[in-house]
């Protein structure tokens, strides 16, 4: 039977809402997390190569990238302050990802994955990386945009894919070398200083995994309506607050 390939983001937004699910809207990412993920993958190479780019060839990469997104593009029509706050959120990035890629070691640069669960096949990529305080410890970088700081981590089905393939990247006798008895997901914030991992075992990444596989090729979801002023989901809806739908509890007969 031919498998179903589909990138570890649209799973992602696939399982979010159905609005999604029914091809009616598709979501980009931010532009700041897009040219983010790109220097990354860049400086990434660089660093496992043993090259050190200095801060300036760091931030005229990232602005390459910047100038080439529909946001900068349209500059003309966006409001300047909100425009302006775009661009110190890229600075920061920089910073991040500087900080990051040198004070861990690399051991290997951003690259593909293909994580086949039941009747599909994940893709994506990212990078290993390792602490220098924790030395039998490793972790798949998995860059994030925005976030609050009072809320507990929520690891989405990006973090479970790529917690679920580094396990097997790490029983690969090229990566014996690695040495490390322990893995995780960084989630690690680009346009703020906030940074949380997530650790599971095998069997449970590899449950919500199947699970979400499931849902995606089983009966697709209803169609987008009212319903969907009452999902629990704050995907679609960031800045709402969403809350249960009223119910009334009707008086019982004496």
């Amino acid at each position: 039977m031919e498998k179903t390939f589909i990138g570890e983001k649209h799973l992602l937004y696939r399982l979010e809402c159905p609005l999604r699910a029914n091809g009616a809207s598709t979501v980009e990412a931010p532009p700041v997390l897009s040219c983010a993920e790109t220097t990354a993958r860049w400086l990434s190479a660089e660093r496992f190569n043993g090259r050190t780019p200095s801060v300036g060839d760091t931030r005229a990469f990232f602005d390459y990238e910047w100038q080439q997104t529909a946001y900068c593009q349209s500059r003309d029509g966006i409001p300047r302050k909100q425009y302006e706050v775009r661009l110190r959120e890229g600075a920061r990035a920089c910073r991040r990802l500087r900080d990051i890629f040198w004070r861990c070691e690399i051991l290997q640069p951003a690259s593909s994955y293909r994580l086949p669960i039941g009747d599909m096949v994940i893709t994506g990529e990212y990078a290993v990386l390792r602490s220098s305080r924790r030395k039998r410890h490793a972790f798949a970088l998995y860059l994030r945009y925005q976030g609050v700081k009072l809320k507990r981590l929520v690891p989405d089905i990006v973090s479970f894919a790529r917690q679920l393939d580094l396990t097997y990247r790490r029983e690969d006798p090229a990566n014996r070398a690695w040495g490390i008895q322990s893995i995780g997901v960084m989630h690690y914030w680009v346009s703020r200083d906030l940074s949380a991992e997530h650790q599971t075992d095998f069997g449970f990444a590899a449950d919500v995994l199947h699970g979400a596989v499931g849902v995606v090729t089983g009966r697709p979801f209803p169609l987008p309506g009212d319903h969907c002023l009452s999902c629990p989901s704050r995907a679609c809806r960031p800045d709402d607050l969403v809350r249960p739908p009223h119910t009334e509890t009707l008086p019982q007969k004496g």
